[in-house]
């Protein structure tokens, strides 16, 4: 399976609401950054944290452009979630993937904090 097929089945999974399956695709000992926010390292921080989300209705990301390079995969996304309750909200971003042995190793997304922050305050 190729490098881009592991991604886009990484974001099918987020697209299917399945936390869980997408991250037993990242590597034990991951690394992940959403910029410029505090890394991440390891599995289960990372699937706690994202957990800590919240109960999300539904998850959209829409992929707008994927490159292979190596081991890096590179993403331009707009990843939208809509909370219990009806809240949405849509973050552009730019995402690198680096892949080992089949698994997500490394996963750094860089965003606008501030943009994030007022959709998820209003």
């Amino acid at each position: 399976m190729s490098n881009t097929q592991i991604v886009r089945d990484f974001i099918a999974a987020w697209n299917a609401n399945d936390i869980d399956r997408a991250c037993d695709m990242m590597a034990e000992d991951i690394f992940y950054h959403n910029v410029p926010m505090e890394p991440i390292r390891g599995r289960e921080a990372a699937r706690t944290m994202l957990k800590a989300m919240g109960p999300m209705e539904t998850v959209n990301w829409e992929l707008l452009a994927i490159a292979e390079n190596g081991d890096a995969v590179l993403t331009e996304r707009v990843d939208g979630f809509t909370f219990k309750g009806g809240k949405k909200i849509a973050i552009p971003l730019m995402g690198i993937f680096r892949i080992r042995n089949g698994e997500i190793a490394e996963w750094k997304d860089y965003f606008d904090l501030g943009d994030f922050q007022r959709q998820m305050a209003g």
